[in-house]
């Protein structure tokens, strides 16, 4: 059997995996899409650096991200960029928003380029956010003046779209809930308010999240108030925040509770950190569960390189090269809950790779055949004995 050991099965990576999974892959990470006057360079530039301000708040999960790299470098991050006309209702509601004096003719959007953006931020002692992120659970309460409530999925309301706003920029998913009738028999408008956790908590359960965040917002004296909590991990974070200003207001809720939960999952890298490890899988018994499984270990963020080096009917072992520690792989993938940790009796089966896989198959791995586009080099087993540690998992389900 001959074949690159980095690239075995990598041609079918596109297939998907059919798991219940509570962590989003936030997708766009660096893309945004920026309101401008002209397509003069000048201004181009300047887009290019508040779009990367953007960007690096975004990838590393921290807000303080843009005070410690150089903005000047923007320009060469960019992969690829266009224009876009605005109509005249876009530059209405646009200039209706802001305090700007000139009118933009123009969206402009930028794609920068991940590696690059990556290694700017690893270069500043930043850390990387990947794209799996815990779903975020939104209870908030509302006073006013002379109405009360909660916001729902179902509400189309200029507060509800602040904070989605600012959570898509920030890279956070949030999950607004039904409030519908199977809600309303565990949790009133009084618990929110008054952070009585155990009902928020029980009606939160049907919902996919990781995290949940309830605030209390008033109105009162021409401004907002609003007292945040954050719970993740039978821990909570609070904090106040006030303001006339909606926008602002909400931008800086959500970017604290940002914040707080990448914190969690955000990896540095360094070489102190650097290692390597195996780890088993189990219960892959089709191809297409086996090429999921290898796609989302390649897309975690301590994952440098990810390669299978030995292959039974219903198990793989994969060797991964570390940037960042054990640690912070194991939480991530218990965000993802698309792995779970196998406690079983590890039973080894003595097939190998000696039979043929036809990619996008849904075969059992014992009909699998492999193929590659290099066929001059073979695979080399690594011997355990030159692996620090062995990582067991099984698919969940």
């Amino acid at each position: 059997m001959k074949m690159n050991r980095k690239t075995i099965f990598f041609s079918i990576f596109s297939l998907i995996l059919c798991v219940n999974v509570q962590a989003s892959v936030i997708k766009q990470v660096y893309e945004v899409s920026l309101p401008v006057a002209s397509q003069q360079k000048q201004i181009r530039h300047a887009a290019f650096e508040q779009g990367l301000i953007e960007v690096s708040v975004r990838v590393s999960g921290t807000g303080l991200a843009p005070t410690q790299i150089d903005l000047k470098q923007a320009a060469r991050m960019v992969r690829q960029y266009r224009y876009k006309a605005m109509s005249q209702p876009e530059i209405d509601a646009y200039m209706k928003k802001t305090s700007t004096l000139v009118a933009p003719k123009f969206k402009l959007w930028v794609q920068f380029d991940g590696v690059k953006v990556k290694q700017l931020l690893r270069d500043n002692n930043l850390p990387i956010w990947g794209n799996q992120r815990p779903n975020v659970l939104v209870w908030l309460a509302v006073k006013d003046g002379r109405n009360r409530y909660l916001l729902k999925k179902s509400d189309v309301s200029q507060i509800k779209q602040s904070v989605t706003k600012e959570a898509r920029r920030r890279g956070l998913p949030i999950i607004w809930p039904e409030y519908d009738s199977q809600d309303k028999k565990i949790v009133k408008f009084i618990d929110v308010w008054g952070e009585f956790w155990g009902p928020v908590k029980q009606a939160s359960k049907r919902y996919p999240v990781d995290a949940v965040i309830l605030g209390r917002m008033n109105w009162s004296k021409d401004s907002w108030t609003v007292n945040w909590t954050l719970f993740m991990e039978d821990k909570t974070e609070s904090w106040k925040l006030s303001s006339p200003g909606l926008d602002t207001l909400m931008s800086s809720g959500v970017g604290v509770a940002t914040d707080q939960i990448s914190r969690r999952f955000a990896v540095f890298a360094g070489s102190a950190n650097d290692g390597e490890l195996l780890l088993r899988v189990s219960d892959l018994d089709s191809v297409s569960k086996y090429a999921a499984v290898s796609h989302y270990l390649s897309s975690l963020a301590p994952v440098k390189n990810v390669y299978a080096i030995e292959v039974n009917q219903s198990q793989v072992d994969f060797h991964i090269e570390l940037s960042g520690g054990e640690s912070d792989l194991k939480r991530i993938i218990a965000l993802g809950k698309i792995l779970v940790p196998d406690t079983r009796s590890d039973i080894r089966l003595d097939t190998r790779l000696d039979r043929g896989l036809e990619a996008g198959s849904d075969k059992p791995m014992g009909d699998m055949q492999i193929s590659s586009g290099n066929q001059d080099e073979t695979v080399e087993k690594i011997p355990e004995s030159n692996i620090s540690n062995i990582l067991r998992y099984r698919l969940k389900g």
